[in-house]
């Protein structure tokens, strides 16, 4: 049994619609106005909506305008004396599924009726696949993200990610190595969706697989993640990276950064570093260079890293976060933990785009030197 929505100025047809409606087991609600069609087509639920053109202060096609602009797919159908092809191109322009024409047979509208009642039950049953399948991704991605952080003397560390739509493209990582050193990642898969988070899964794997014998040479394991990544996807299918190991012995940071935003290496409080990218993105081409650096931390220092998720995010205005936001954000709590530097970070993003929808993947790591 479906609930529709009748919309008809002529009473006399309304009831009529209604009583063939009900015959056939539905649930039917009446409306003779616009304003009030379009409120309760936007507050309540329906299965279908039946909709005149020709309504007292607000017509059909705005009331259709209005209930798509809304975000609904209810399926309608305009019921209409208006018999101008430029009527019924208007009616579907504006989003309805069908356009019957007045005088109508009753018989053929309900067949019409059941046929968009079938497509609608099917396109249910399929988002609802689509949205288990969803859930399942996302609860496999959130197994990928570290339950624990491996004990490093003197070093505090987080990292945080928070998906765009459901699963993500971005995911980091920290793990320790056979050397003692901690790995620290954050990869930003290409796309978004459930495509990206399939990469962003086949990564970790491929990292954690190539870390151990790689160890301090970061240059070494992008060389190996990029050969892998770029045989095994299509051309257009890349990612950025930024990976970095951390020696607790003699406080030094080996790191190489593959096409990624350019992290922010405080050294607490005379000066802020960038660390720019050394190779283009992984799995743009064949061999990329084993190009790394190596830094002395001191007490004090912290690295943060973000995807692009976080600077390209917008205000209403459309102007971006950027970097020079992020800067500022990891300046002014330059006393704090790392975790605390997560949160503040993405608090500062979604006070500014204000309530704007997330458009990308959200994700920082940081990292802070104590003193031992």
């Amino acid at each position: 049994m479906a609930k529709i929505l009748v919309v008809e100025d002529d009473s006399g047809i309304a009831l009529g619609l209604e009583d063939a409606l009900r015959l056939e087991g539905h649930q039917v609600a009446l409306a003779t106005s616009g304003a009030i069609a379009s409120r309760r087509a936007i507050d309540e639920t329906y299965d279908l909506i039946l909709l005149d053109v020709l309504l007292p202060g607000k017509n059909g096609f705005d009331v259709c305008r209005e209930v798509r602009e809304s975000g609904l797919d209810t399926p309608i159908i305009f019921l209409s004396a208006l018999t101008q092809e430029s009527d019924r191109i208007s009616g579907l322009n504006v989003g309805a599924n069908d356009y019957v024409i007045k005088p109508f047979s009753s018989s053929e509208l309900m067949a019409r009726v059941r046929g968009l009642l079938r497509y609608a039950e099917r396109s249910r049953q399929s988002r609802r696949r689509f949205e288990n399948e969803l859930e399942d991704a996302r609860k496999v991605q959130e197994r990928l993200v570290p339950l624990s952080l491996p004990p490093v003397e003197g070093l505090d560390y987080a990292g945080m990610c928070f998906p765009a739509h459901g699963v993500s493209g971005d995911f980091y990582d920290f793990f320790e190595l056979p050397s003692g050193c901690l790995a620290m990642l954050l990869v930003d898969v290409c796309g978004k969706g459930m495509p990206a988070a399939l990469l962003a899964a086949s990564l970790h794997a491929a990292v954690r697989a190539c870390a151990p014998a790689a160890d301090k040479h970061c240059g070494a394991l992008l060389t190996s993640v990029n050969r892998l990544l770029f045989e095994a996807t299509a051309e257009d299918r890349f990612a950025t990276m930024f990976y970095s190991v951390y020696d607790p012995a003699d406080r030094t940071l080996t790191w190489t950064n593959a096409g990624h935003c350019r992290p922010w290496w405080v050294r607490w409080p005379r000066s802020l570093i960038r660390l720019d990218a050394l190779t283009a993105p992984i799995g743009l081409l064949p061999t990329i260079e084993a190009a790394e650096r190596t830094e002395r931390l001191i007490p004090g220092d912290r690295l943060v890293i973000v995807s692009d998720g976080i600077t390209e995010s917008r205000d209403p205005a459309e102007e971006e976060f950027g970097e020079r936001r992020v800067g500022q954000t990891v300046w002014q709590n330059g006393g704090s933990s790392a975790s605390h530097m997560c949160t503040a970070l993405l608090d500062e993003v979604r006070e500014f785009t204000r309530g704007c929808g997330q458009q990308d993947d959200r994700t920082v790591v940081a990292a802070v030197l104590n003193e031992r």
